[in-house]
């Protein structure tokens, strides 16, 4: 599956990687299902779309409740974002087939963020059936260490590196930046659409590091958490830096928990001017950067994966209860 994957970012964004996946998973789910006595389940949860298994399941047992995850938001709210096609190369703000058709079978949705819920309402899914569950963290993974607040100033991003992260706006804003005494720390996959914005790297001192196993360790030696995205569910990355005791500067299009002026700030997408001037605010206010960054850790203490799970049970059981 890996090499399905790859081929939208090396080769050809206009490869169905994603259908050519579900397809090859359905056929296989399908036979397992006809091996199982559908009517003693009650519930099917996916994590993708998938129309063929969704019918056969309706077909066999209409009291079946199929619950979506969605974890990313619909591709719709891209259309709002300036320069789309420049960025977006070749990607449909239309939900390919495969989704459309799904949608008729599908009777609850789990989104991670009200930015996705959102998303959803705009293809017209009734807002009652959509329940909002943030992600969680492994807060005995990624926690805060002690370091030093008055020396180099450290910045990180982390995640894929490429234009739907907000990439290109975060190396601008750092190169008109030049900050004295501090470095940007990027963790990721490198993909070949931003490369063109790594020229001079030593020059502004931004440290590409490529991926990294062991994120947790690099994360916590920063100070700042920076991830101007344009398109996200809620992301993963984002707890994880909260979770580290790192204040954080992101958009509301990256779904996150962030609390404007309490664990970080939340800027609008795309606007250089207010990333570069949220960045300079915790450079020269070192104080506030370990304040904010104890709020994130608090912030990040509620978003466990237990809290997560018994959420989840708890639209289980709710699910159950309707007629």
């Amino acid at each position: 599956m890996k090499f399905l994957t790859a081929i939208p970012i090396y080769i050809s964004k206009k490869f169905p990687s994603n259908k050519i996946k579900n397809y090859l998973f359905e056929y296989f789910a399908t036979k397992k299902l006809k091996r199982l006595d559908l009517n003693k389940i009650d519930i099917i949860h996916s994590w993708n779309f998938l129309p063929n298994v969704y019918s056969y399941l309706k077909e066999k047992n209409q009291n079946i409740k199929i619950i979506q995850d969605v974890p990313m938001a619909f591709p719709n709210v891209l259309k709002d974002l300036e320069n789309y096609n420049a960025l977006f190369k070749g990607e449909k703000t239309e939900l390919p087939c495969y989704i459309k058709t799904s949608l008729k079978y599908i009777d609850y949705y789990i989104v991670p963020s009200d930015f996705v819920k959102k998303s959803l309402i705009n293809e017209g899914i009734d807002e009652s059936k959509i329940f909002v569950v943030p992600f969680g963290v492994d807060i005995t993974k990624f926690k805060p260490i002690e370091k030093d607040y008055s020396g180099t100033f450290k910045v990180a991003f982390s995640g894929n590196v490429n234009n739907r992260k907000g990439i290109p706006y975060l190396i601008q804003a750092w190169k008109e930046l030049n900050l004295k005494d501090a470095e940007l720390n990027i963790y990721g996959r490198v993909y070949p659409e931003v490369k063109k914005y790594f020229k001079d790297t030593e020059k502004y001192n931004i440290k590409v590091h490529g991926f990294v196993n062991n994120i947790n360790n690099e994360l916590s030696k920063n100070h700042l958490y920076v991830f101007p995205s344009l398109l996200e569910g809620s992301a993963k990355s984002v707890y994880e830096a909260l979770a580290c005791g790192l204040p954080v500067i992101t958009t509301p299009n990256s779904g996150s928990v962030v609390e404007d002026g309490k664990e970080g700030y939340l800027i609008p997408t795309q606007d250089i001017e207010i990333l570069k001037d949220k960045i300079l605010f915790f450079y020269n206010n070192r104080d506030k950067t370990k304040e904010f960054g104890k709020n994130a850790r608090k912030k990040a203490e509620q978003y466990t994966w237990e809290n997560y799970g018994k959420r989840i049970n708890e639209i289980y059981n709710l699910v159950n209860s309707y007629e």
